[in-house]
């Protein structure tokens, strides 16, 4: 062996080394004119006033009317291409993608990103994604309530009395948080569940300042912790899934209030006669209706 070279355990610390620096230096204030030119097209774009299918003017039009040369254009443009916002096309230039049929959940952290709090479209994203989180982590709870084993309660038990303790920090508690999700999910056996947590588990790493405004109140997790734990328990994926939907809707209407800018329009939402649970039909509702008479039939019966 050479003594020279480094062993297996040295590049792994070398690496974890290195990210923990990554992590440390975190990113820079956006200040070049790429960042400027990129957000305004960006911006006419999620706004559709560069509907998909139109075709951005040529580099020179385009350079001109935004007063920057063509190698700053284009590396704005490349940063628009990687989001999938745009495609260039040999022969047509530079055209308008239809972003929302071609661009995955890969990319939703990096437009969310890319746009300020005050803008409408970043509050819309944000709603959407905080209705996909309870739409999974509903159904998530649910499946785990019906298929976890003693031991991965005890698991989850575990790590949700840990992650109580990292309410004072908001990225550190959203890194707990899919941790918890993840074991969640691996209680439920669906890969396909825990893929798509994958994308939203980069978010405290990439996407820092969003996850400060979504985790921006921790102070009731213990609470909301111990609810799920007792609906995993309780081995009723019908309760889970109707206790877990009502209280997310609950945390995310109290987020919109708080977050939602001027002019930013109102997410649609149930009516509420419509929030409460139907009564469920019995086998006496069911014979009280079918016995049930109505003065006609009465008439009918004195004949």
């Amino acid at each position: 062996m050479n003594p020279d070279r480094p062993s297996a355990d040295d590049l792994a610390a070398a690496m974890h080394g290195s990210a923990e620096t990554l992590a440390v230096l975190g990113p820079i204030a956006r200040s070049s004119v790429v960042d400027a030119v990129a957000d305004r097209l960006r911006g006419e774009i999620l706004a559709g006033r560069l509907p998909a299918g139109s075709r951005l003017p040529s580099e020179r039009e385009l350079s001109l009317a935004l007063g920057v040369n063509r190698l700053t254009l284009r590396a704005a443009l490349g940063r628009l291409e990687a989001l999938g916002l745009v495609a260039t096309r040999h022969g047509a230039g530079t055209v308008v993608t239809a972003w929302r049929e071609r661009t995955g959940l890969d990319s939703l952290a990096a437009i969310i990103g890319s746009l300020a709090p005050h803008e409408p479209a970043w509050f819309e994203l944000c709603v959407s994604m905080l209705e996909l989180r309870r739409i999974l982590a509903t159904e998530a709870v649910a499946l785990a309530a019906e298929r976890h084993t003693p031991e991965q309660l005890e698991a989850i038990i575990a790590f949700a009395n840990e992650q109580k303790t990292r309410v004072h920090d908001a990225v550190a508690y959203a890194r707990g948080e899919f941790a918890l999700e993840r074991l969640i999910i691996r209680a439920t056996g669906n890969l396909a569940l825990e893929l798509v947590l994958n994308t939203f588990a980069r978010f405290p790493d990439d996407q820092p300042d969003i996850v400060a405004a979504l985790y921006d109140q921790r102070e009731h997790a213990g609470l909301f912790y111990d609810l799920m734990i007792d609906l995993i328990r309780s081995r009723d994926p019908e309760r889970a899934r109707d206790h877990m939907r009502r209280t997310f809707e609950m945390i995310d209407a109290d987020w919109m209030a708080r977050h939602r800018p001027p002019g930013a329009p109102l997410p649609i939402t149930r009516p509420p006669e419509a929030s409460a649970a139907p009564p469920r039909k019995t086998h006496a509702t069911r014979a009280a209706k079918k016995t049930k008479t109505t003065p006609t039939t009465k008439k009918r019966g004195k004949r």
